[in-house]
């Protein structure tokens, strides 16, 4: 394919509009895409893609945060402005290859990702191919869908198809410009959940993915997408979606149909068990016999999902128990590093933890006699498997003994979902009773080796895990889980190009 010619650049951050900092240009990392080639995210999935198939491909910008607030418009303003640019000096193009989260919003724009394919839509005409790939928790949009030929999205949660579905969109794109275009439909579906409810490794949605898989194994289709739209965005257009591509338009709508409706089952299920109370997971804690430890999911105040990580609950109600169970938490604080920085290991003070992000959704914790156990710069190597081999950087870190609970307090949040997060500050969570761990479900694919089981509790964050309980200003009528829908409210499946 040396005669045909790709345009590729991305931009990615996932939304929680209940995290009041607003996301400046600082906290994203800014590439060539070329830079990404070999990496095992969508953007090297895609870039290996295509440059193996031997196509002329230009490199645009390739922009990523993690998981926070609204972000500034100027941020996604601006890396527009050099997308359109790039088209205009160093089209045209052949075909266009976009990687976005897909559940981005701005302080002004709720579709962020929906603008910037409509705008690269309008700047290269209706017969260019536009493939994108997304998040499993894009809020994949009408706009989008009018827009691009083809979007993919991850089948697993937790993510650790990551890398081959920028695969499957770069491939979808190559065979449309070989002349096997195909057609995709968009169905969907009134419906949300709380992402630390499900995974694609048991029950039903496991079931149905695999049931989607075999008809692409078959020849059937030849791709598909389930999308569970990330909850913690507040949107007038916010439903889960189903996408599916065929040779025709029949096939691909029969079959978005059929997934669309086996997907609008199962929305009972995805909400979850009922959550338990930090108090009660303290308790399976104390009372557990395995010799492995109890983890608390602490979703609510999940980086992964767009909250500020400065939470101390957990260690606040930990703290009557001090000197009885052995466990790990972790928060954001600025502060509290510098104070222990300026008094060296082996110190022992108070300490006020929490709330010095967002003190509008947490309150200070004051804790007594914490000794300075170790200080650290926070740079680590991720154990994965999500992210295996990959760097996570927390700034400085320091380590604070609390009677029997370590404490890793940090300037900045990340990498929270994986062990290493606390192995590589001297914390085993195999030698404790009880592992707070701010993620959702991508936690799981570490943690399971070594946990007793996972408690999905109910804490106050960002993320929050009970949706009935945040307040939406924006989202849309009627909406599960906030109310009934039947199969009716289900957006029949159509193949917009």
């Amino acid at each position: 394919m040396m005669n045909k010619s790709i345009y590729i650049a991305g931009i990615q951050q996932e939304t929680s509009a209940f995290n009041p900092v607003v996301s400046t240009k600082a906290i994203f990392k800014d590439y060539n895409c070329e830079e990404l080639k070999g990496t095992r995210g969508m953007m090297g999935g895609m870039v290996d893609t295509l440059f193996a198939a031997n196509v002329q491909l230009t490199y645009g910008q390739s922009l990523g945060a993690a998981s926070a607030g609204p972000i500034d418009d100027a941020v996604w303003q601006n890396f527009l402005k050099g997308v359109l640019a790039d088209i205009a000096a160093k089209g045209p193009f052949d075909g266009i290859a976009l990687v976005m989260h897909g559940a981005t919003s701005s302080l002004s724009t709720p579709d962020v990702c929906g603008e910037i394919v409509a705008a690269v839509r309008a700047a290269v005409g209706e017969a260019v191919p536009i493939a994108v790939s997304h998040d499993l928790h894009a809020n994949v949009t009408q706009k989008s869908a009018k827009n691009a030929d083809y979007i993919c999205g991850y089948h697993e949660y937790p993510h650790l198809d990551i890398y081959e579905t920028g695969v499957r969109a770069a491939k979808l794109l190559l065979k449309h410009l070989a002349g096997e275009a195909q057609k995709t439909a968009y169905a969907a579906i009134p419906m949300i959940a709380p992402a630390h409810a499900y995974t694609t490794t048991k029950g039903a949605l496991l079931a149905l993915i695999n049931d989607a898989k075999a008809m692409v194994e078959r020849g059937e289709i030849a791709d598909f997408s389930l999308f569970e739209a990330q909850p913690w965005l507040d949107v007038p257009e916010f439903a889960s979606a189903v996408l599916v591509t065929a040779k025709d338009e029949a096939t691909a709508t029969r079959v978005a149909n059929d997934l669309a409706r086996r997907h609008f089952a199962l929305r009972k299920e995805l909400q979850g068990e009922p959550l338990l109370t930090v108090d009660e997971v303290i308790k399976r804690a104390l009372a557990n016999k395995t010799g492995k430890p109890v983890v608390l999911v602490d979703s609510s105040d999940s980086r992964g999902a767009g909250s500020t990580t400065d939470s101390a609950a957990v260690l606040e109600a930990l703290l009557p128990y001090r000197d009885e169970i052995r466990a790990a938490v972790g928060v954001s604080d600025i502060p509290a590093v510098e104070k222990a920085f300026s008094l060296g290991v082996g110190a022992v003070a108070d300490f006020t933890l929490g709330a010095t992000i967002a003190p509008s959704l947490f309150k200070p914790v004051h804790v007594k006699n914490a000794r300075i156990r170790s200080l650290h710069l926070g740079d680590f190597v991720m154990a994965g498997p999500i992210g295996r081999g990959g760097r996570a950087n927390c700034g400085r870190v320091a380590v604070l003994e609390v009677g029997k609970i370590l404490v890793h307090v940090s300037e900045i949040s990340d990498g929270t979902r994986d062990i290493n997060y606390f192995r590589s500050f001297g914390i085993d969570p195999e030698f404790c009773q009880l592992v707070s761990v701010k993620a959702c479900t991508s936690l799981r694919a570490g943690y399971t080796p070594i946990a007793a089981e996972f408690c999905n509790t109910d804490t106050p964050g960002a993320a929050g895990a009970v949706l009935t309980k945040l307040d939406y200003q924006q989202r849309p009528v009627p909406l599960y889980p906030f109310e009934e829908i039947n199969e009716g409210d289900i957006q029949a499946a159509v193949c917009y190009r």
